[in-house]
């Protein structure tokens, strides 16, 4: 999931791979964001098959899966301070450039600038950062949580969709079904006058939509234009970097104000605990793809959005509508029919 700091759950597609396996480019993302990328699969790892090994990376799962569906209510609460969408974005990036160069450090690697790098860097972090990012703040504090993570959901659907448009994926009846499925469950949450508390949300949802667009964009572009021989994490420095850049002068020159963590107060808590929940997921994620393949780590996003709708009850007293719930329904049916099946998607080579 961009950089790992949206709320968005569709990268499944990040971590060096088995040396002895043939492997081929993919998606990059860092938030978010997940479900299904678009690129070749291959056979799962051996160790999968120890029952012990797959009990705890099946807890490992779960517990990614509603760190990120909390993070979703996480960011949902930074925005009510009031703050600038961008003075958000701002702080939330900060946070993981400072997270991830300490990484960096640590492992005594260093962020590639050659000009192929500083492109991914600019382009991925426009689309899976930059802009998706400040809509999602602008939007959020009109929609509720709930509702949020079901759109989010879109994203791997999006990313099928827009794959085969480019070619980049073969025909598939039963996952194009899928996609379907997904956007018929947006017209369940929009259409029928009782399905939102306010009607006007409708129109905070298609920012949404068109936030999840925007992931499903970066993964289709990282998906041929990720340098394989990186690792993620690293990549997604340089995107955090990139966003800095691009936003800092707008920032500067629209006199937004950037003081952000001034009292200890709740929305400013949460936006730390949103940015690391991300992040610490992110990782997780890609751990799991490395260890158990990314069609086990696809599902993952069931877990994001169940637990994105809970979050939203027990965090904001969220009472979905029966048009809700079946517009979860039609989105976890969506995902589960879009997914590949039967296969675990190669992951680049990496060194740091």
């Amino acid at each position: 999931c961009g950089v790992a700091t949206g709320t968005r759950f569709r990268a499944t597609h990040d971590l060096p791979p088995d040396p002895a396996a043939e492997t081929k480019p993919m998606a990059s993302s860092g938030q978010p964001t997940s479900p299904p990328s678009v690129t070749p699969l291959g056979p799962p790892p051996p160790e999968v098959r120890a029952p012990r090994e797959r009990v705890r990376l099946l807890v490992l799962l779960i517990l990614s899966g509603l760190g990120w569906g909390a993070a979703i209510s996480f960011t949902k609460l930074a925005t009510s301070g009031g703050d600038h969408p961008l003075t958000l974005l701002f702080w939330q990036v900060v946070i993981l450039t400072v997270v991830l160069a300490a990484r960096l450090a640590l492992v005594r690697g260093r962020l590639p600038l050659s000009r192929r790098h500083l492109m991914f860097y600019c382009i991925a972090g426009l689309l899976g950062t930059t802009f998706p990012n400040a809509m999602s703040y602008w939007a959020a504090p009109h929609v509720p949580a709930g509702i949020i993570a079901i759109v989010f959901s879109l994203a791997p659907l999006m990313t099928f969709a827009l794959a085969l448009i480019v070619r980049m994926e073969e025909w598939d009846p039963v996952r194009l079904f899928g996609v379907l499925l997904g956007l018929s469950a947006i017209a369940v949450l929009v259409l029928p006058e009782t399905a939102l508390p306010d009607p006007a949300i409708a129109v905070w949802i298609a920012v949404f939509v068109v936030v999840a667009l925007s992931y499903a964009g970066e993964d289709v572009y990282a998906a041929t234009a990720m340098p394989v021989e990186d690792s993620p994490l690293t990549l997604l420095l340089g995107m955090s970097l990139a966003t800095l850049i691009m936003i800092t002068p707008a920032i500067l020159v629209a006199g937004i104000p950037i003081a952000f963590f001034r009292t200890g107060a709740p929305h400013e808590v949460a936006l730390l605990g949103a940015s690391l929940l991300h992040l610490v997921a992110y990782a997780s994620l890609l751990y799991l793809i490395r260890h158990a393949g990314a069609v086990f780590a696809s599902q993952i996003s069931y877990v994001v959005t169940l637990s994105g709708v809970f979050w939203g009850m027990a965090i904001f007293g969220d009472v979905p509508s029966a048009w809700v719930w079946a517009a979860l329904v039609l989105t976890l049916a969506g995902l589960g029919l879009a997914r590949p099946r039967g296969r675990t998607e190669s992951v680049p080579a990496t060194s740091q």
